[in-house]
């Protein structure tokens, strides 16, 4: 996909490279099949090329009816707390939705390649990376290196929801 749309540009490897911030040899390598690429570098090529992620996962013109994805993963991951992980298909993305009771938590601490990012949907949450506290209130979005030890508790007296991504697949 990148190939095809550098090529209908005009592009040279060289041109989308130096304006995507990304080393020639590499962008060959990708579009060679040679070399995966990560989720931010790509968003890079994507505006280099004015284009959006999405199209460059292969989700246009190819894939013009919706695909119902079942979750990967679903079940409690603490007491009180349901966590569901759906994969997209064609990504290194997964799509991540947990409910909180009041005053629960998830039972682990976890780390894993990538970024991490949530939204918080309904109520109030504590993210904890690295031992630190942040608290995340009804409508905020927060990204982190997944790459450090995090875990999510809810300290109120409501339900909350929290509903973002991973990078990478979560263990």
């Amino acid at each position: 996909m990148i190939r095809r749309l550098r090529k209908q540009r005009g592009l040279s490897v060289r041109t989308l490279a130096a304006s995507s911030g990304i080393s020639p040899s590499f962008l060959g390598a990708v579009e060679r099949g040679d070399s995966d690429i990560a989720l931010g570098r790509l968003a890079l090529v994507a505006h280099a090329l004015g284009h959006d992620v999405a199209s460059l996962l292969g989700y246009s013109l190819r894939q013009s009816t919706p695909r119902f994805v079942e979750p990967a993963r679903h079940g409690a991951r603490g007491e009180g707390v349901e966590f569901s992980a759906f994969r997209i298909p064609g990504s290194h993305l997964e799509l991540l939705v947990a409910h909180f009771a009041p005053h629960t938590r998830f039972d682990d601490s976890i780390t894993h390649a990538g970024i991490d990012v949530a939204y918080m949907a309904r109520g109030e949450l504590v993210l904890v990376v690295d031992g630190v506290d942040y608290t995340l209130h009804e409508g905020c979005c927060v990204v982190w290196p997944s790459s450090h030890p995090h875990t999510m508790r809810n300290d109120s007296d409501t339900p909350a929801i929290a509903v973002g991504f991973a990078t990478e697949t979560v263990h």
